[in-house]
């Protein structure tokens, strides 16, 4: 797998037009909040098309959205549909505005001609600690987690996951040493019941191309009844 600087990764995908092609709507919640979605589909859409939420990190503000839309941009060409929600106080999804996640997902899955199953939370780096700690929030209004890297936060108290599926790759030589806290983050989100796909990947920084063939067969055990 190969790695890739965040910095220049970063700065580069600022400079790619990610959100052409993309609708732009408003989606209002319970409580009147209006949440902005960049969605983007397939080329074919099907009634069985699956939709993912891409958590941004940073905030959740447009220009992270932006930036990191290079994995929902691969989860696209593979036939997903990607919601990129944008924080509507600039604050992120991870605290107070956790709860607007199930909702929007809710409301994506009736307005949109889209597979009834239950959406994937996807992040990556912060993006993929706000997706861990909005799941572990909302276990039930999930079919699983993508974290690529991400990170429990100190301030985590998972409960019941009930067999939620957890996807966590982290680089082996990553920049803020996440590496280190694989074996406790999978002992502690096993210990709440998830069920965790974590691994190293080897000679890996803190953003890395993903193995789509690992990865795609992970997905499809989503799709299995009764998961």
């Amino acid at each position: 797998m190969k790695s890739v600087s965040p910095l220049l990764l970063l700065l580069w995908l600022a400079l790619v037009p990610a959100q052409a092609g993309a609708a732009e709507e408003t989606v209002t919640v319970d409580g009147g909040t209006d949440v902005k979605v960049l969605f983007f589909e397939p080329k074919t859409k099907r009634e069985s098309t699956h939709l993912a939420i891409l958590i941004p990190g940073g905030g959740s503000n447009t220009f992270m959205a932006r930036a990191q839309f290079w994995l929902g941009k691969e989860f696209v060409e593979r036939g997903w549909a990607i919601a990129v929600p944008i924080s509507p106080d600039r604050t992120g999804f991870a605290g107070d505005n956790a709860g607007l996640l199930p909702q929007l997902s809710a409301q994506l899955l009736t307005t949109h001609s889209l597979s009834q199953q239950k959406p994937l939370l996807v992040g990556i780096s912060s993006g993929g600690s706000d997706a861990l700690t909005i799941a572990l929030k909302y276990p039930s209004a999930f079919s699983g987690v993508v974290a690529t890297p991400g990170r429990l936060q100190e301030e985590a108290r998972p409960q019941a996951l009930a067999g939620l599926p957890v996807y966590l790759r982290i680089g082996e030589r990553d920049d803020f040493r996440w590496n280190r806290q694989l074996d406790d983050m999978k002992a502690t989100l096993l210990d709440a019941g998830g069920k965790v796909d974590a691994a190293i990947v080897p000679d890996a920084r803190h953003v890395f191309q993903l193995d789509w063939d690992n990865l795609e067969s992970w997905l499809a055990s989503l799709q299995q009844p009764g998961l």
